[in-house]
């Protein structure tokens, strides 16, 4: 499968070609990776199968504060099959909430799990180099791993009641790699508490049905 990456993302055009062109032996259904303007994203599959939008903590807040997110995550949602928001930089986040003390970490965590809800988009915060992820993610899809992208069913999910119920599910149902079914589980296991599930502990959590090792270390990563 060719990708493409936006003509306007500058700085990442080098990361990720260098990148792929060091590493090709480890992305061997990525046949090509070219240049060219995109209308929605900045990386995408030329099948238009799967889309990514790439933004700094710094950037996320902005979009955030500025009202820009929930379109942005639309138009993804529109154009691809499997949409995804990387935000890179995570480590970054404490100089954001210093200078801006009115988003704590579960917050942004809250707004983004929740905005994603209503549009279906993966989100995945990472820290430092995302290229690797990214590319990583791409090769699986065209493996014959879809199904671990594609059933996680947000787009279920369109009530915009603001019942402390509903976000409880929004904000769990949207941690990428858990959705809906396990999301339900989740909360069951926990008395339908976010704390309690942000507290437990990655044996905790393996005990929920549907969850691995695996998953219930991402999921503990996600609130370090």
């Amino acid at each position: 499968m060719k990708c493409t990456i936006d003509t306007r993302e500058q700085e990442a055009i080098n990361r990720i070609l260098d990148y792929y062109n060091n590493n090709k032996a480890d992305y061997p259904n990525i046949e090509e990776i070219e240049v060219a303007e995109l209308s929605t994203g900045d990386f995408k599959t030329n099948d238009n199968y799967f889309g990514s939008e790439r933004k700094s903590i710094h950037d996320l807040m902005e979009s955030m504060q500025k009202g820009r997110l929930k379109q942005q995550l639309y138009e993804l949602r529109q154009v691809y099959k499997v949409p995804m928001l990387l935000v890179e930089d995570y480590d970054g986040m404490m100089d954001c909430i210093l200078k801006n003390p009115q988003y704590h970490p579960n917050v942004i965590k809250g707004l983004v799990t929740s905005a994603l809800a209503h549009n279906g988009v993966h989100i995945q915060f990472v820290n430092g180099f995302y290229v690797e992820f990214l590319l990583d993610t791409v090769n699986k899809l065209y493996d014959g791993k879809r199904e671990l992208y594609e059933n996680f069913g947000y787009t279920s999910i369109r009530t915009r009641s603001t019942s402390k119920e509903d976000f409880q599910k929004y904000f769990v149902f949207g941690l990428c790699r858990v959705g809906p079914k396990v999301g339900y589980s989740l909360l069951s296991a926990f008395d339908n508490s976010i704390t309690n599930i942000v507290n437990a502990s990655v044996e905790e959590l393996q005990q929920v049905k549907g969850i691995s090792e695996e998953n219930a270390k991402h999921i503990k990563s996600l609130f370090k």
